[in-house]
């Protein structure tokens, strides 16, 4: 009951953040019923998720938004399974568990990633996956729909790790491809069957680096880019892998790391044309002309 006290908490701070009016800590904490230092955690804990907390020369705090945003904001697809997880342990039978459930869901990311997290099936895969790859077992995709073949059929497979939003697993499909890892759609998945055998292929698999967009290719490249707040709230909102990436702040941030070309980072670059520049390579640069071009 404690636990679920202070995720309300944290979803009313939230909104008392990204909220018209700005308060100081101590009018938050007030409203909130807590102590003044136990409001300065919660600031930390949301940078921690990946909100930007700013303060203004009143002292007062708040989260940053356009112009109409100010009641909007998003959970990404790791920070829903959290929390989710984190109130079914506490009471399934609570009275307010479905309600805060119901908020999370249309509070996540993308319509996608929210009801991969949330429906009951995919949630239970995930579950049953995870438990796979920590006892390194075989388990068995049940009516798994290929769209290459077009039909329905039982995998043989050796999970080895998720996609960085949880909307695929990587492993080892035993029966059809044994010496390669291969990603497999979880809605795809009918139902997880754990198996009682250790794994024998994917311990001998290297899985290719997934970078922090979430995107696996062929060949990473040292990248930097100079961002402005409001790309770097959503650089860090849509893809949380990338926040140990970038240092800086206010209007002035520096994403450096290895990643792909990829067409996620290509459209993240395309949606803020004023606000992210690419600093290195100059082959990225030549590919983001060539990826403009190819829209017109």
């Amino acid at each position: 009951m404690a636990e679920q006290r202070k995720i309300l908490r944290i979803f009313k701070l939230i909104s008392l953040l990204k909220g018209v009016r700005r308060r100081s800590p101590k009018e938050l904490a007030d409203i909130l019923e807590i102590s003044k230092r136990t409001a300065y955690r919660y600031f930390i804990l949301l940078e921690e998720l990946g909100f930007v907390i700013d303060v203004d020369f009143e002292g007062c705090y708040f989260i940053p938004t356009e112009e109409g945003d100010e009641y909007t904001f998003t959970f990404n697809a790791e920070e829903s399974l959290l929390i989710r997880q984190s109130i079914k342990s506490l009471s399934a039978s609570h009275n307010l568990s479905e309600h805060i459930l119901k908020k999370l869901h249309m509070m996540s990311e993308q319509a996608q990633i929210g009801e991969n997290i949330l429906n009951a099936s995919n949630g239970l895969k995930i579950e049953k996956l995870s438990k796979a790859i920590q006892d390194k077992i075989q388990v068995k995709l049940l009516d798994y729909s290929s769209l290459n073949s077009n039909t329905d059929s039982t995998r043989l497979f050796e999970p080895i790790t998720f996609t960085t939003n949880y909307t695929g697993v990587i492993g080892v499909d035993v029966q059809k491809a044994p010496d390669e890892a291969r990603i497999f759609n979880i809605n795809r998945i009918g139902q997880v069957e754990l198996l009682q055998k250790q794994q024998k292929f994917a311990l001998e698999i290297e899985v290719q680096s997934i970078d922090a967009f979430g995107y696996k290719g062929e060949k990473l490249y040292d990248v930097e880019l100079k961002l402005q707040r409001k790309a770097y709230s959503q650089l860090i909102q849509f893809y949380p892998q990338t926040k140990p990436l970038v240092k800086g702040k206010t209007d002035d941030y520096i994403f450096a790391g290895k990643v792909y070309f990829s067409e996620y980072l290509l459209r993240f670059l395309l949606a803020f044309p004023d606000e992210a520049h690419i600093l290195k390579p100059q082959a990225l640069k030549d590919e983001f002309i060539n990826f403009k071009q190819s829209l017109l």
